[in-house]
């Protein structure tokens, strides 16, 4: 009997052994399966965060959440009376170009009006064909160059002109002749930032001109990349 005891007593802790076993691997299988599956989501969900979205409501307000960045003196000397003067010649960079009596006020108006035109152009083509890049991150780009000049007007003590771009757009009839428009519109653009920057401006003025100049270069290169697809 007590043989039989012994090997009924192995037998029973054999098994009690081997199930334990089974046990401690379905809990590791299970929790490595947790935390992949956790990996997966966090991974997931940081996409989601960083991501450019492809298509988006332009309905909606546009935010702009670039810095200025661009160290613009908060407490510039004043303007001179002089160039105070606002005495305009048309609007945007066309009115600038044109323009060849320019005042420093002269050439902030004309930079607002043209950056506040280029965002309206690319939102009514937007409106027009959906939301769809470059458009959409161009007209982000737009947003900080117009916060870049709202820091210029503030630190003069001047008011930020409002929106009047409605009487200047011109919607395309398709996608090629929007991108065309797209080209058109920042190589005016450039060219207003480089006669702007022919004159002796403030140092403020200066850093905020060449640095929207250079967003419009980039700008210019999407659109016209856009261009040679569409042919």
């Amino acid at each position: 009997m007590e043989v039989v005891n012994v090997k009924t007593n192995k037998a029973t802790l054999n098994h009690n052994l081997h199930l334990t076993m089974v046990i401690i691997i379905v809990f590791v299988l299970a929790a490595i399966s947790i935390f992949t599956l956790s990996g997966c989501c966090t991974t997931n969900d940081t996409a989601d965060k960083t991501a450019p979205p492809v298509q988006e409501n332009t309905n909606q307000a546009l935010i702009t959440s670039q810095p200025v960045g661009h160290n613009v003196d908060m407490n510039p000397a004043p303007l001179t009376e002089d160039n105070k003067v606002l005495s305009l010649e048309g609007y945007g960079a066309k009115g600038a170009l044109a323009d060849n009596n320019l005042t420093i006020m002269d050439m902030l108006t004309y930079a607002v009006q043209d950056e506040y035109l280029a965002r309206g152009e690319y939102l009514s083509i937007i409106d027009k064909f959906g939301s769809q890049r470059p458009y959409s991150n161009i007209i982000r780009a737009e947003e900080t160059h117009l916060a870049y000049l709202k820091e210029v007007y503030l630190a003069y003590g001047l008011d930020f002109p409002n929106d009047a771009s409605v009487d200047h757009i011109v919607v395309p009839a398709d996608l090629l002749e929007a991108a065309k428009i797209g080209v058109q519109a920042e190589m005016d653009n450039i060219a207003m930032y480089e006669l702007f920057l022919t004159y002796d401006l403030p140092e403020n003025i200066v850093k905020v001109f060449t640095a929207l100049q250079r967003g419009s270069e980039s700008h210019l290169l999407a659109f016209q990349k856009q261009v040679d697809k569409l042919k």
